[in-house]
């Protein structure tokens, strides 16, 4: 396993966030639907560029941090890296659980967007705790 984690350098990291991101703009901009003869079920319906925004939004901040991060010390990049590495797979599953929509009739309407946008805001606050605190941190 920590040859897998290992793997995974500044500039590695540095690219995939990169790629994140751009995917998250074109699913923002773009409009990516499915045409109509394709769509056999109603759950397949849809727009692709709205699941793929939903998804890939956590990229964002990743990115930001992956940016921070290439001129800081090794210690502060590992703890961060290693922080990542978990966090986002964990968060791909997280919103995967949630429903794209719902009814209107829920107390408190919890769908994939917001699930999304809240769990890229936890991510933004855990990161910036690690780093400040690794900075801060007398070795």
């Amino acid at each position: 396993m920590s040859n897998l984690i290992n793997w995974f350098t500044r500039k590695k990291l540095f690219v995939i966030s990169f790629l994140g991101a751009v995917v998250f703009f074109v699913g923002n901009f773009v409009d990516i639907s499915i045409p109509v003869d394709v769509c056999y079920q109603e759950g397949f319906c849809g727009d692709i560029s709205e699941a793929l925004m939903v998804y890939f939004l956590i990229f964002l901040p990743f990115f930001i941090f992956s940016l921070i991060t290439t001129k800081l010390k090794d210690s502060i990049f590992f703890t961060w890296r290693n922080f990542s590495l978990w966090a986002l797979p964990i968060s791909f599953l997280f919103i995967s659980f949630f429903p794209t929509f719902t009814h209107g009739m829920d107390f408190l309407p919890i769908i994939k967007g917001t699930v999304s946008y809240t769990l890229a805001i936890v991510y933004s606050i855990i990161s910036l705790i690690l780093i400040i605190y690794k900075s801060l941190k007398k070795e």
